[in-house]
């Protein structure tokens, strides 16, 4: 399998989700992931084999080894090299009639022409096509790919659970963080993303300032009610570092923003936001993953996706656009989420039930390149 990494808890998620399923349906089946490593994962799973994409030999004998190629995640998008390593994987398994299963993946907007094409080209090689999102299906259609080629479903990471409570709670402890509590999640925007991202997110220097000034206000607002925990959810902590830093700048009393020491595992991270009062989303990981648990959440969309997802929740009033962050309107927000905390912690479990369900039903897709 290749597609995503584990370095970033959210995209850790998706890799092991697969591997759940993988294993669900064929118990003795031997996984490798084409990946960047993490070693908490090596710790916590080491029947799990693991090969960054840079031992490149290594990586395509255990492709030539295997009987199926799975790409998930979200690894298409406007860069030549990533491309170029997309191609070389796919038509690596078609030379030797190995199927190729694209499943659960997103495509965030491809807007180049080079990319268009070189995109509808390689993917039209796959044997199916899994989307996890309207987003992805329409960047698909706008390229030139359709059903029945392409399956618009479900997010697979729902079907994952949180640690179990005692060992959540002992997290907790250690870091010094006592319930009830407000979660934090951030996106690193600055001046210095690639190009991709740029095209991506529609990216607006001016506003990069301003956001930050507005996050970091609320932020405040919400740290007079409880403590507020940012969860590192980047590949690299020393960006939520850099968040962190930046956020406490702008409050009363920065020691009521607490970051944690390290980042954990997304099962425990799913623990964590349950025992979580709220959260505020800069991450559409951590919105789906409260949904997962039940916990109300307020988000700030930086693509799409994120509307798409907390329109799917019912908490679509709950969501502001990253270039337009009103502090009023963002503070009214986390107010009528707190008066109405039961009633939509409620709803969520429900909806998360149902979710949990279609990820199943969805997954069925999978079992045929199992069998």
């Amino acid at each position: 399998m290749w597609g995503t990494s584990f370095k970033k808890v959210a995209d850790e998620a998706q890799l092991l989700s697969h591997y759940k399923i993988i294993k669900t349906f064929r118990p003795d089946a031997e996984v490798t992931f084409i990946s960047q490593p993490h070693h908490e994962i090596r710790n916590h799973f080491p029947e799990i084999h693991i090969v960054p994409f840079a031992r490149l030999v290594q990586a395509l004998s255990k492709l030539f080894q295997s009987n199926l190629l799975v790409i998930g995640g979200g690894p298409f998008f406007e860069d030549v090299v990533q491309m170029a390593k997309c191609a070389l994987l796919i038509f690596s398994a078609r030379l030797l009639h190995i199927p190729v299963l694209i499943y659960g993946v997103t495509v965030f907007p491809i807007k180049l022409w080079w990319a268009k094409l070189g995109y509808r080209w390689i993917l039209n090689q796959a044997s199916a096509i899994h989307v996890r999102d309207q987003v992805a299906a329409k960047s698909l259609s706008d390229i030139g790919l359709n059903p029945p080629k392409v399956h618009a479903g479900g997010d697979p990471r729902l079907i994952l659970d949180p640690d179990a409570d005692g060992h959540i709670q002992s997290i907790l402890a250690s870091e010094g963080i006592h319930p009830p509590f407000i979660a934090l999640t951030t996106r690193y925007i600055h001046r210095g993303v690639p190009g991709w991202v740029k095209r991506t997110h529609d990216f607006d220097p001016a506003s990069i300032e301003e956001s930050n000034r507005v996050m970091a206000r609320v932020v405040s607002h919400l740290s007079e009610l409880g403590q507020v925990v940012l969860i590192p959810m980047h590949p690299d902590t020393e960006e939520d570092l850099e968040t962190a830093h930046r956020i406490r700048q702008e409050m009363r009393d920065p020691e009521k923003l607490k970051i944690l020491s390290r980042r954990y595992l997304s099962s425990e991270v799913l623990g964590i936001l349950r025992a979580a009062d709220l959260l505020l989303s800069g991450r559409l990981g951590s919105a789906l993953f409260c949904s997962m648990v039940g916990t109300p959440v307020m988000a700030v969309a930086y693509e799409d996706r994120m509307n798409e997802v907390m329109n799917e929740l019912g908490l679509g009033n709950y969501v502001s656009d990253w270039r337009m962050l009103d502090f009023e309107k963002m503070i009214a927000q986390s107010q009528q989420l707190r008066a109405s905390h039961a009633e939509i912690s409620k709803s969520l479990v429900a909806k998360s039930d149902d979710l949990r369900r279609k990820a199943w039903r969805d997954a069925e897709l999978y079992r045929k390149f199992l069998m």
